[in-house]
């Protein structure tokens, strides 16, 4: 397997090359090279030289190395360096941080220096770090240099990037060599796929550790063939001790809090909002709080909970949207409460089941792919990845891991289900993740959760939460948006197909694959001709499927021919022609028989003796009839018609039949809210920053179906001081969308934010309501950004990733970010992060939103205005979502553009002023304002 002598298998060379382009096939050349020497665990050689080359440096490479034309003038050319280069290379392993690219420049020039191309082991850096950092954000070498404290002052210069690599490899070795015998056994196994030199480490790796007396193991937990972190020990039989609740005491300025947060500040608005949370839980009341900025919300509601689950010894719910607040509040807020309270408090957090991952089934898959089954790469490294995550873990959660991505499709193989995860039939359950955190979650005082599983166990009856009687709803303001897609379904092509694809029609490997080498085994149980049959069955049934969608496609396009909208409404009697009801009676019928004969199976076999390996395969088989299954019954809702509810359709661009997605949603909510949600629950504290409009909060009881209930209601100011800390500026001169055109308006906006950056000097947060402005606007900053010595950073030009996007804009001190709905909020950038953010259109919900204008439709039929109701209090609460990204602390300074007249010229602008904190508003023509934006960030001044 290893094309390397062993004895020399402790010699790496990193080599990092710098290019005047990606592609050596077309003439791009390397104008810098840098290598380092690892031996015996040491780098003992570094090395850099320019090379000179025929090429021009594109400015682009310049800006990003600091590498110019002149640096290469008497540079020797890569025929001079290779002899070296080569003598080091002699017998080691070659190792690169992105290893294809750096070998192809390399062995390019080799080749055109008349030497062969490098033959021997190579190791990609990224490659063994995923593997063995799995949760790590990212894998960008200077990302990595500054999580492990590395010294890269250079980057994007080659000497520096590969001393900095060969430092990473000593790290990554080192950990590799720390790893328990069973987890490199298994490394070994799946890992055939990898780069030579990391199998190579692999191997060397198990080998010295084999030969060790202590083979690392005493560190974890071995289980039949796994490695596991020690659950931590608890003293749950110790009593857990009530505390006093005096909020005035904990968070006054003499208070607990006080003495042990170095950043603490005393605010009357966090003593107010504990206050009224622990008056509430006692009376059992209903309490909604808007609690702005600044306001330290999360521990305000975080101390009366624990309060009230001592005093009750009963959990207290606390329920997130975002996952980022979840550990956010155990990470960081519950530590802190610990430290003022003085005692342990248990906080557990509680997922879905699909969140967690079943080690029966994980199992099962590296048996299969230690026989027949051929994993693919990204298969491969997933599984590297979770070997070595379940050494580190202790809650079994895929939210932790940054996997492939193939990986998430390997996820919904081997995640949790009620099949596979039950006492009596798994081996694993003693050590099993799902049933730890429901454990944990019954212990708990605080259970920290998300609103889909906060709904999922309200209304489905599912007791995966333990019994509770105090809730809090922590950004509530998705409450009712989250409560509607709980209460609604979608269904797509592709979900059909990826149920279609874990059965393994076409392959030689998934279901068929291990069900015939059952049968063959069992050879009287069943018939030989079963498998086959079972494939005509699939293919009819994935043929029915096609029709039905083509069908679909067909009834619900020709009702409107635009084709920029990107949702199509749809009433399920006008779509369900003849074509469709015969199409989907057909779906029905053969999704029918291939659940039917497929549990058929698994009641015939569970009467033989099985394996367990036999025994989870059938249990595999039980989950994916009973997906199926669910999928048709989601299918059948969307074809038929229910009152109070709203259908359409979404597709690509082409409008292709294989891409169409359907939805329905519940118009209206607030009655199922009332009835099953808040009714059934003592007392719910719903808190957000942003839920009153115009210092109301009507419109949040009205969609939360509140009215009757009659909530207790908090507004809590910020403390900081808006009237020093910014201005909002708003341009008299620009132009409007509906009068002067969307062309020009965005050529205005990007002329706009080329004149501000030399005002600003800084980082600018560019907030706008659509793809396509942000699209739009980026094409016209492009050419401009070498010149004002700026970086861009668009969403969905740039890529897609939120945190990906804001850790770049970050790390650029001049530097633009724009963005769409996700930028609007959940995003944290305090002091110099960001000194200018611009709002290019007031938030207005898009008029061919389906759910939108089914809502608006209901209000207007009942006698109301549907932009008073619905259209202008949710596009203010975006608003002031967005407003919230500018001013994070006390020392936050900067200047808030919004660049839509309406705000000032309509009648409706002043609700969106009056929902903001008291502030200095200028609407000037915009020579004025970036005059002002002079003035406001040369003055040296600090509030």
């Amino acid at each position: 397997m290893y094309a390397m002598n062993l004895n020399k298998s402790n010699k790496f060379v990193v080599i990092d090359v710098e290019t005047t382009g990606n592609r050596p096939q077309d003439g791009d050349r390397i104008i810098e090279i840098g290598l380092a020497v690892v031996w015996n665990g040491e780098v003992t050689k570094t090395a850099s030289s320019f090379v000179s080359c025929d090429q021009e440096i594109p400015p682009f490479v310049s800006r990003l190395t600091g590498i110019t034309k002149d640096d290469l003038i008497d540079a020797p050319s890569f025929s001079e360096l290779a002899p070296r280069i080569l003598d080091d290379l002699d017998g080691a392993c070659l190792v690169a941080h992105h290893i294809d690219f750096d070998l192809q420049f390399l062995n390019n020039e080799l080749e055109r220096a008349g030497y062969e191309s490098f033959q021997g082991n190579v190791l990609d850096t990224v490659e063994m770090a995923r593997m063995l950092y799995p949760t790590l954000d990212g894998y960008r070498l200077a990302s990595l240099a500054e999580q492990f404290n590395l010294v890269h002052d250079q980057p994007h210069r080659a000497g520096s990037d590969a001393e900095v690599t060969a430092h990473l490899l000593l790290l990554m070795k080192k950990k590799l060599y720390a790893l328990p015998f069973v987890t490199l056994q298994q490394l070994e196994a799946c890992t055939t796929d990898t780069f030579s030199g990391m199998q190579l480490c692999i191997y060397e790796a198990m080998k010295t550790v084999r030969t060790s007396h202590h083979k690392n193991d005493s560190s974890y937990a071995i289980y039949r063939d796994f490695a596991l972190k020690k659950p931590q020990a608890n003293n749950r039989t110790q009593a857990k001790v009530s505390i006093p609740f005096h909020a005035e005491h904990f968070f006054g300025k003499d208070g607990a809090l006080s003495s042990i947060s170095p950043s603490f500040e005393h605010r009357n608005g966090q003593v107010d909002m504990a206050e009224n949370v622990h008056a509430c839980f006692e009376d059992g009341k209903h309490l909604i709080v808007e609690a702005a900025t600044g306001t330290g919300k999360t521990l305000a509601y975080l101390y009366p909970a624990v309060y009230k689950s001592r005093e009750n010894e009963a959990p207290v719910v606390i329920a997130t949207e975002t996952v980022a607040l979840q550990q956010q509040i155990k990470d960081r807020d519950v530590p802190l409460l610990e430290k003022g309270l003085g005692l342990p408090i248990e906080a557990a957090v509680l997922k879905g089941r699909s969140h967690y991952l079943c080690l029966q089934k994980f199992a099962h898959f590296l048996e299969q792919i230690r026989g027949a089954r051929q994993a693919s790469y990204d298969e491969q490294l997933s599984v590297a990845q979770l070997l070595i995550w379940l050494t580190e873990t202790e809650t079994g959660d895929v939210e932790e891991l940054n996997l492939p991505n193939g990986g998430y499709a390997l996820w919904e193989e081997l995640k949790s289900d009620p099949e596979s995860c039950t006492h009596s039939n798994c081996t694993f359950f003693s050590r099993c993740y799902y049933p730890r955190a429901r454990d944990n979650a019954r212990q708990a005082d605080l259970i920290i959760t998300n609103h889909a599983l906060l709904l999922t166990d309200h209304f489905q009856e599912t007791s995966t939460l333990p019994s509770y009687e105090h809730l809090v709803v922590d950004e509530a303001h998705h409450l009712e948006e989250a409560a509607g897609r709980h209460l609604g379904a979608s269904m797509s092509y592709q979900h059909f197909m990826r149920l279609y694809n874990q059965f393994g029609v076409q392959e030689n490997a998934g279901l068929f694959a291990n069900i015939s080498v059952v049968i063959d085994r069992h050879p009287t149980a069943v018939s030989a001709d079963w498998p086959n049959e079972r494939k005509q069955e699939l293919q009819s049934l994935h043929y029915e499927w096609n029709q039905l969608f083509n069908a679909l496609q067909t009834a619900i396009v020709k009702k409107d021919k635009r084709t920029r909208q990107k949702s199509e409404g749809y009433l399920p009697e006008d779509v369900v022609d003849t074509n469709v009801f015969d199409a989907w009676k057909r779906v029905e019928a053969g999704g029918k028989d291939v659940i039917r004969a497929w549990r058929s199976i698994t009641r015939t076999l569970k009467k033989e003796a099985l394996t367990p390996a036999e025994e989870t395969l059938l249990q595999k088989v039980n989950t994916l009839c009973n997906d199926l299954e669910e999928a048709q019954s989601i299918l059948a809702s969307l074809l038929t018609s229910v009152e109070n509810e709203v259908y359409w359709a979404e597709s690509d661009a082409n409008k292709r039949p294989d891409r169409l997605r359907l939805y329905r949603r519940p118009i209206n909510i607030s009655e199922q809210l009332s009835g099953k949600f808040f009714s059934n629950t003592k007392s719910i504290i719903l808190t957000s920053a942003t839920l009153t409009v115009k210092g109301s909060f009507q419109y949040t009881i009205d969609q939360l179906g509140l009215t009757d209930t009659q909530p207790k209601c908090l507004q809590l100011s910020s403390p900081f001081q808006y009237e020093k800390q910014a201005q909002l500026l708003v341009p008299e001169d620009f132009p409007e969308i509906r009068q002067d055109g969307e062309e020009r308006f965005t050529e205005a906006v990007a002329q706009f934010l080329r004149s501000l950056t030399s005002s600003v000097n800084g980082r600018i947060l560019v907030l706008c309501t659509s793809h396509q402005m942000v699209k739009a606007v980026s094409r016209m900053m492009k050419p401009h950004m070498q010149r004002l010595n700026y970086s861009l950073f668009a969403q969905g030009v740039n890529g897609d990733n939120r945190s990906k996007l804001v850790k770049q804009f970050r790390n650029q001190e001049r530097s633009i970010l724009m963005g769409t709905t996700t930028f609007w909020e959940g995003i944290d950038l305090p002091g110099e992060d960001v000194r200018a953010l611009i709002i290019v259109r007031l938030p207005f919900a898009p008029p061919d939103d389906p759910v939108y204008m089914a809502k608006a439709k209901q209000i207007e039929a009942s006698g109301g205005s549907a932009f008073s109701r619905l259209a202008l209090p949710r596009a203010v609460l975006r608003f002031k979502q967005g407003f919230g990204r500018l001013i994070r602390t006390k020392r936050d300074r900067g200047l808030i553009f919004v660049l839509d007249k309406r705000i000032i010229q309509a009648r409706y602008g002043k609700v969106f002023l009056r929902s903001l904190p008291t502030l200095p508003s200028v609407f000037a023509p915009s020579k004025e304002l970036l005059a002002r934006a002079d003035e406001f960030f040369h003055d040296g001044k600090r509030p």
